[in-house]
């Protein structure tokens, strides 16, 4: 017994110490199993997926230390106070003012040259591009105080990625190949609905079939959370965005955490500054929100069908947008007051979901407890609002007969209403009726109700696309809404629309601004700063505004740039 009790005592002691043997000798371990998997396969996809997991992990080991040591604080604190002194003199201005002409001069030399010259009927997508914000400007609660540096540099930012995604080989191909392992990642989830609801589970592909997938994705997203990984890029990439753009460090990291996570796992990242937020900076990050599909939207979007290349497309040139918008709504300014919380809300224990995971294994215990949370809302969510949409047309239907007009349903009145907004997008005149039918269903309901309506005619435009390319002789003619092929007595049920117009379409539709998400954000932030609440209810439609914009301006760049095929499938 004192043997095995001094075991104990020794084992407890050193406890650290064995913790990190044991993982320097996992390390040693895998870098033999590194270099036995280099020299026997190299060169293929694997092989480099392998070796940038491999650097990405050495980056992440070193970041993890170095964030312990003082030589990091200090060098913070020296890279912080050099860029606020350099930001200070003239050289900063005769810098900045140098870059926006340069970028301005770019910017109209490639739209003239590579737009006007090749696709001039792609310059309707300008419309947007001005008017869009144009609205958020007149709309702005204190016009005097917008930030042009910030505005000008988050549209440029999202310009220059519109180019590298849909404009370069490399960049579309990044954007592709990030779509496809997600996929792959995802399909793992299938494995637990047919373990859970047999093989019969695809008869209910949405309950059975993407919420356990989702599920994967927010497990998974909560364990690289615990290992660093998201801390690790949100933070680099943020405080370069903070720098670049002249925000807050906390406003740049959740702008990059929207790309990757939905609205909750993305405040997480940055809940110990929340409550210390101005006004302003909360706004961005509930705002934020709203105009990115992460995590589990994101897995949601893509079990209705639309490839998810395009969503992490259109997820990652919103982020950008969505800043610009929101410093044109809610701009900062000196004198914003903080509200102080309630010695009640300050020492409220937080919900389970919300905690910070302490071991590998609680990590995936707060995933868990976040997919119950989620997929509850989000089937509820979307139960309700198709309820409610079922109950609108009927309503409307009822109306219409009273005067003679069939079928006034929802989408048939949100067509007229959104149409001028397709048409400021750059969508070709014949089809903004139906995308505008679209853009109202994802703003009154949910974008997983709406893409579903898209996906059919976009396969209908394929097909008769191959049919027109496979002989000049070939015809047809509309029926109704429909459209006949005469050679293959084939009936395109619904009709199609314009390549151009299905590109703008499913990027507009590629963001989480509906009022079905606007109580999903308003849950989030109860559970994180309860004694900001009213503030941030004040301002939901202002937001819901804003991450509409959002969505819409990366529309506007992906007509604009559209040139009839796209990078990626």
């Amino acid at each position: 017994m004192d043997s095995l009790r001094q075991l104990r005592n020794c084992s407890s002691k050193h406890h650290d110490k064995f913790e990190f043997a044991f993982r320097v000798l996992l390390l040693i371990a895998y870098f033999v199993y590194f270099g036995f998997a280099v020299s026997y396969h190299v060169g293929d996809e694997g092989s480099w997926r392998l070796i940038v997991a491999t650097v990405f992990g050495i980056w992440l080991i070193v970041w993890h230390f170095l964030k312990r040591t003082h030589f990091y604080v200090i060098l913070v604190k020296f890279s912080e106070n050099a860029l606020h002194e350099f930001a200070k003199g003239k050289r900063s201005l005769v810098v900045n003012w140098f870059l926006y002409i340069a970028m301005v001069a770019f910017m109209v030399i490639y739209v003239v040259k590579f737009v006007a010259m090749k696709n001039p009927e792609n310059l309707k997508s300008l419309i947007g591009l001005l008017g869009f914000p144009l609205l958020i400007f007149v709309s702005s609660n204190n016009r005097r105080k917008v930030n042009w540096h910030t505005v000008f540099w988050a549209m440029t930012l999202q310009f220059i990625m519109a180019l590298l995604i849909l404009k370069t080989t490399w960049g579309a191909s990044i954007i592709q190949w990030c779509g496809e392992r997600l996929q792959e990642f995802t399909r793992n989830g299938r494995a637990g609905s047919l373990f859970m609801f047999g093989e019969k589970y695809t008869d209910h592909p949405f309950v059975f079939g993407a919420l356990p997938q989702a599920i994967a994705v927010i497990v998974g997203m909560s364990v690289l959370t615990y290992l660093g990984a998201i801390k690790f890029i949100v933070e680099t990439v943020g405080r370069c965005l903070a720098f670049f753009l002249g925000i807050s460090p906390a406003e740049g990291i959740n702008a990059v955490g929207n790309i990757f996570l939905h609205v909750p796992e993305s405040a997480m990242l940055i809940q110990e500054y929340i409550a210390d937020m101005t006004p302003s900076e909360l706004f961005v990050t509930y705002a934020g929100g709203l105009s990115t599909v992460g995590g589990t939207a994101l897995v949601i979007f893509m079990a209705s069908g639309v490839p998810a290349a395009p969503l992490v497309a259109a997820s990652a040139m919103s982020a950008p947008a969505a800043l610009a918008a929101a410093k044109l709504s809610f701009p900062s300014y000196d004198q914003e007051e903080v509200p102080i919380p309630s010695y009640e809300s300050k020492n409220r224990e937080k919900p389970s979901f919300l905690q910070k995971p302490t071991s590998l294994m609680h990590s995936i215990i707060i995933g868990i407890n976040q997919s119950v949370v989620l997929m509850c809302q989000a089937v509820f969510f979307i139960m309700t609002f198709v309820i409610i949409l079922e109950w609108i047309n009927n309503t409307l239907i009822w109306f219409g007969d009273r005067i003679g007009v069939e079928q006034m349903t929802a989408e048939y009145l949100l067509g007229y209403i959104f149409y001028p907004f397709a048409y400021m997008m750059g969508t070709r005149v014949d089809d903004c009726l139906f995308v505008g039918q679209l853009l109202g269903i994802r703003t009154f309901s949910l974008a997983v109700v709406a893409y579903p309506k898209l996906g059919p005619i976009m396969l209908n435009g394929q097909d008769f696309r191959e049919y027109v390319a496979a002989s000049p002789n070939n015809t047809w003619s509309w029926v109704g809404n429909d459209l006949l092929l005469h050679e293959t007595n084939t009936t395109l049920v619904g009709g199609v629309i314009d390549a151009r117009s299905e590109i703008i379409a499913t990027y507009a539709l590629c963001g989480s601004a509906s009022f079905a998400i606007m109580g999903l954000i308003i849950g989030s932030f109860e559970a994180i700063v309860q004694h900001r609440i009213g503030e941030i209810t004040q301002n939901i439609f202002r937001a819901l505004l804003v991450g509409t914009v959002a969505s819409y301006l990366t529309a506007c760049f992906a007509g604009l740039l559209y040139e009839g095929e796209v990078a990626f499938e």
